[in-house]
C-alpha cells in the first residue's frame, strides 16, 4: 500500500480563548474529512477518479499519532493528537480541534485562515481500495492509516464551505438572540396579564 494525500475544502472554525494564567489561546476547528461527500481526485495511474470515502472508512482506523501540518511539511507542525489536539468520527466525518501553539508559524495559519485566504485541508493516509476501471470510481471503505492531516490552499471537496468563526462575536450574537428572546417572552407575558386584567373588569361590570 502507497501513502496518498487528498485535498478537501475544509469547514474551518476559528476561536480565540483567555487563559486562564492570563493571555489568549488560538483555536482551529473543521473537518479535514467528509464521509459520502463524491469528489474527483487525480490519480497518477488512472488520471481523474471520482472518489467517496464511506462513513466505516475508520471504524477501527488508529488516531492517536495524527499530527497537523502545513503544506505536507513535518517541519510546519500544528499539531499532534492527545498533546494539544483532538479528533473524533461523527455522522459528518472526522472532526479536530487544535489550540495551536505559540509559534510565528501558528499565528500567522490561524490569521490566513480567519480571513478566509487559507481554508483547505488534506489528509495523508493508507488504503487497501482499488479504482473501478469501468466506472473510474474508488470507494474508500476503511482508511488502514492515517498519519496526518495538512492544511492547505488546494482542495478537492468543494462542497464542503468555509465558515470562520470568531467566538467573542459568536457570543454577543448567542448573547443578543437571548435577549431578544427574553424581551418577547415578557412583551408576550405582558400582553396576556393586560387581556387578563381586561376580562376581569368586564366580568365586574356584568354582575354589576
Amino acid at each position: 500500500m502507497e501513502k496518498r494525500s487528498e485535498y478537501i475544502k475544509c469547514k474551518f472554525e476559528t476561536r480565540v480563548e483567555e487563559k486562564q494564567e492570563g493571555g489568549k489561546k488560538l483555536v482551529l476547528r473543521g473537518y479535514p474529512i467528509l464521509f459520502n461527500v463524491e469528489t474527483k481526485i487525480y490519480d497518477f495511474w488512472y488520471g481523474e477518479v471520482r472518489e467517496t470515502i464511506l462513513p466505516t472508512a475508520l471504524d477501527g482506523t488508529d488516531l492517536t499519532n495524527v499530527y497537523l501540518l502545513t503544506g505536507h511539511n513535518p517541519d510546519n507542525l500544528l499539531g499532534r493528537a492527545g498533546v494539544n489536539m483532538r479528533m473524533e468520527v461523527d455522522e459528518t466525518g472526522l472532526f479536530f480541534e487544535c489550540e495551536l501553539p505559540n509559534t510565528q508559524l501558528a499565528r500567522d495559519i490561524y490569521n490566513l485562515v480567519e480571513q478566509g485566504i487559507l481554508d483547505g485541508m488534506s489528509f495523508g493516509f493508507t488504503c487497501s481500495d482499488e479504482v473501478n476501471c469501468e466506472t473510474m470510481t474508488r470507494t474508500i471503505t476503511h482508511i488502514d492509516e492515517l498519519f496526518e492531516i495538512t492544511i492547505t490552499p488546494f482542495p478537492a471537496y468543494k462542497e464542503a464551505s468555509v465558515i470562520v468563526q470568531n467566538k467573542r462575536a459568536a457570543e454577543e450574537a448567542k448573547k443578543q438572540e437571548a435577549d431578544e428572546k427574553l424581551k418577547a417572552e415578557e412583551q408576550a407575558k405582558a400582553e396576556q396579564e393586560a387581556e387578563a386584567e381586561r376580562e376581569k373588569k368586564l366580568k365586574e361590570l356584568e354582575d354589576l
